[in-house]
């Protein structure tokens, strides 16, 4: 492809982009892909309240969105040097074309409509009613001014519902997806996670023992009014409240009615920046804190009634935290909260409107750093991105205490189904699963090692015999990119048979270091359980590992099945019975 005069060709992500220089203006109401070229960092925090996704390459001084002609017009009023990727603007085009069929995402099979995901919720809800349950948590906007309209939004809730009344201490993990409407990836990804833990229950053991021991709530389309609007093949963000945010025109990705409901949220939502006053703008704040059905039914089912002085109860996840920016919340909290986003393969934390640290932020950044490990993402507090007020978590963290982080998944809006499938989708379940694991302490044990590798010598052990389980102790797992983490030496690794680590009850067997000592900040250790006295059927061993920060610290713990046979399953001869 020949470059026009004055252009150039550069790479990004290691695929060739056409950088076309700007002359003129793009038609109208079109979208289009964009690098802008900076000097001033002060100028992209600025424009952070007028556009929805910046993904900022500090090296080379660019900034990457996309946007309309008065987006354009915008960052080039601010300074910055445009350039169209006409190649990126052909697939954004492609991505928005409308669809033929109202129940598919034409050329994108693997992410379900709004329909399909509430159809897949509930056929798993009726097939699994022993681990899955339904609430509606209250109207959308449309819904909301006419009963024929919109949709009930919806959150699904993943426990072992048969033991959760005598087990008030399981934490609960709360995830919102695509609160942004045009973020196809984030609901594709929680209701694949949802499904995932029930169809490993009782196959699995992570699945088993994360579903009978975290409480998981799913709000798998936070904005669903939108993201219908989006499936028309309109890049459409906001809500859809054209009463507070009439714009006139044809909308665009840039200029567009509705409200930002990640700008709308209460906690810190006035102020200079991180957010817009003007409706048509992708950061549209709304005309007060909390005016959206969305907003409301969503803080309500995540924190509950909050009084005056900030005390809230009633919510999924417990108040542990004052209001006030230096106020921490206790580290022995129990809970977590997930606000999945598309796209810049960033893993976020509090404060987005402050550069100073959040009370907890040492205890956030370790957590960030560990989930960064396992999608490989930049891990960062939301203000390093630019300033944002209004916002899910911020709200969440400083309501109640919670860890709270948002993921931003991937490379594009418009991700394809074999990146999304072979990725950005593995990478995040890992990540989201290592966090459920932790969410009984996301404080504390982030601090401590890892234990993973967990394996039998065999899974099938007959009644009365020995059996070794081998695992790797591992403090190592951090995302160092965007700064060190102190890694410390293992210290040692203790198995739980049938109770967790937690349980009062609980007593742990001793893991031995298989080379012989604990010095190294990777530990192979390894036990030899005895099964006398065991029942037939499965157990699941758990191994927690502990290193030498502070004299001792425990980490994450997994575990793994071991099942005792009967002694009526062996023939004399020692074969299996089938």
């Amino acid at each position: 492809m020949q470059r026009p005069p004055g252009t150039t060709m550069i790479r990004y992500w290691a695929a060739a982009c056409v950088l076309l220089g700007l002359h003129g203006n793009p038609a109208a109401a079109e979208d289009w892909f964009v690098e802008a070229y900076f000097s001033d960092r002060a100028a992209i925090d600025r424009l952070g309240a007028s556009f929805q996704h910046l993904q900022i390459d500090e090296a080379r001084g660019v900034v990457r969105v996309d946007t309309d002609e008065n987006g354009i017009r915008l960052l080039e009023q601010a300074g910055l040097d445009v350039r169209i990727d006409m190649v990126s603007s052909a697939k954004l085009r492609a991505f928005y074309a409308p669809a033929d069929v109202p129940q598919s995402i034409p050329g994108f099979a693997c992410y379900r409509t709004v329909e399909e995901a509430r159809d897949s919720l509930d056929a798993l809800v009726a097939a699994h009613p022993d681990l899955a349950s339904l609430q509606d948590i209250g109207p959308t906007w449309e819904k909301e001014k006419n009963p024929a309209a919109g949709y009930e939004m919806r959150a699904l809730r993943i426990t072992n519902l048969a033991t959760v009344a005598q087990d008030p201490d399981r934490p609960r993990m709360v995830m919102y997806g695509s609160i942004h409407a045009r973020e196809y990836t984030p609901a594709e990804l929680l209701n694949r996670m949802a499904e995932g833990l029930v169809a490993g229950y009782g196959v699995d053991p992570l699945s088993t023992w994360l579903v009978d021991h975290v409480d998981f709530r799913f709000i798998v389309h936070a904005n669903p009014d939108g993201r219908k609007r989006a499936e028309t093949g309109i890049g459409w963000r906001k809500n859809t409240n054209v009463d507070d945010a009439f714009c006139p025109g044809t909308p665009t990705s840039f200029s567009q009615p509705g409200v930002d409901l990640n700008r709308n949220f209460p906690f810190h939502w006035s102020g200079s920046g991180g957010s817009s006053t003007q409706a048509c703008e992708q950061t549209f704040r709304g005309p007060a804190a909390g005016s959206e059905p969305e907003t409301r039914n969503l803080l309500a089912y995540t924190v509950g009634t909050c009084d005056g002085s900030g005390n809230c109860s009633g919510g999924a996840l417990p108040d542990r935290r004052a209001e006030s920016l230096s106020s921490p919340a206790p580290e022995d909290y129990s809970g977590l909260f997930f606000d999945v986003h598309s796209y810049s393969q960033l893993v976020l934390w509090p404060w987005g409107d402050v550069s100073t640290e959040a009370p907890n932020g040492p205890s956030l950044r370790r957590l960030g750093r560990r989930l960064a490990w396992f999608n490989d993402y930049w891990p960062m507090p939301s203000i390093g991105l630019y300033p944002t007020r209004g916002s899910t978590v911020d709200t969440i963290y400083g309501y109640v205490g919670a860890a709270a982080y948002t993921i931003e998944l991937g490379v594009d809006f418009f991700e394809d189904c074999s990146e999304f499938e072979t990725a950005t989708l593995p990478h995040n379940l890992s990540a989201l699963l290592y966090a459920a694991r932790a969410a009984r302490r996301p404080y504390q044990w982030p601090q401590g090692p890892d234990a993973r590798g967990i394996t039998a010598d065999t899974a099938r052990v007959p009644a009365g015999s020995a059996v070794t389980l081998r695992a790797t102790i591992d403090d190592t797992r951090y995302n160092h990119d965007n700064g060190n983490e102190t890694t410390y030496a293992i210290t040692g690794a203790l198995a739980y048979v049938d109770l967790p680590p937690w349980h009062p009850d609980a007593a742990g067997l001793p893991m031995t270091a298989s080379d012989g000592s604990f010095n190294a900040m990777t530990e192979a250790v390894e036990v030899t359980i005895p099964t006398a006295g065991l029942a037939p059927g499965k157990h699941l061993v758990w191994v927690q590992g502990k290193n030498a920060r502070n004299g001792g610290t425990i980490g994450t713990p997994d575990a793994v099945f071991v099942e005792i046979l009967a002694d009526d399953t062996l023939f004399a001869d020692d074969f299996e019975t089938q």
